[in-house]
């Protein structure tokens, strides 16, 4: 692969292999590659911040690695990240971020948890951010109030803009949602992008970055739901 392009993809025997299938294959290898590690819409620092994410929700901890320490720069909220990645994917992504950035600390006193957020609370955010209460939400009001909060509180505080800039993990959501082929929650995660500020071409550029993880059918998923977004076509009641 021409260009040293070996830390997007790897250097694992298997990426040799790949490239030799063909030239045209090691072309589109290095197409991809050049794409995601220069600056575009979104900055190479962007973007890596969306691949490692995606990477660590498929468990890939030394890709993971390698995407942090050759791309995402000076950004240090790996913690916050992986509180969104547990929004997302659970404990398995968020502890595969963690491992891979060096950010598990040993066990240590805690601040005072904080009390339970007040169902008009919770009824309000959910309004605002979606025009309506979905039925997902709903149905935890209903039978289950502390996974209620549980949604509520991981959802406010890393998408909200406490910590993480909230237009970058809408983003890197983008990318996660469309990697697993996720479209309507890759549409949520494009239309919350797009409500902070986000272009279409940063749209594009996250879900691009599914690519190496997702192929060419995460793509896909990613322009369908970007499609919807910026057509306003969907009046969003999932």
């Amino acid at each position: 692969m021409a260009g040293g392009h070996y830390d997007v993809i790897g250097n694992e025997s298997w990426v040799s292999d790949l490239q030799h299938a063909s030239p045209r294959v090691d072309r589109a290898l290095a197409s991809l590659a050049e794409s995601l590690r220069r600056d575009g819409s979104l900055s190479s620092e962007e973007k890596g911040i969306v691949v490692a994410s995606i990477a660590a929700t498929k468990g890939d901890s030394e890709g993971c690695r390698r995407w942090v320490e050759s791309f995402c720069g000076e950004f240090t909220e790996w913690r916050a990240l992986a509180a969104l990645l547990f929004l997302s994917r659970g404990a398995p992504a968020a502890r595969t971020l963690l491992v891979a950035t060096g950010s598990l600390g040993e066990i240590s006193s805690r601040p005072t948890t904080s009390n339970s957020p007040d169902a008009e609370e919770i009824a309000e955010y959910f309004l605002e951010v979606f025009g309506q209460i979905p039925a997902r939400v709903t149905l935890l009001q209903e039978h289950a109030p502390e996974p209620l909060d549980t949604y509520f509180l991981l959802r406010e505080e890393t998408l909200g803009g406490h910590r993480l800039d909230p237009r970058l993990a809408q983003l890197a959501l983008v990318g996660v949602n469309a990697a697993d082929r996720q479209e309507d929650f890759t549409y949520e995660h494009a239309l919350g992008a797009l409500k902070e500020n986000a272009s279409a071409g940063q749209l594009v550029e996250a879900g691009v970055c599914a690519m190496l993880y997702g192929g060419l059918a995460s793509w896909t998923t990613a322009a369908a739901a970007i499609t919807r977004v910026l057509s306003n076509s969907d009046d969003h009641t999932f």
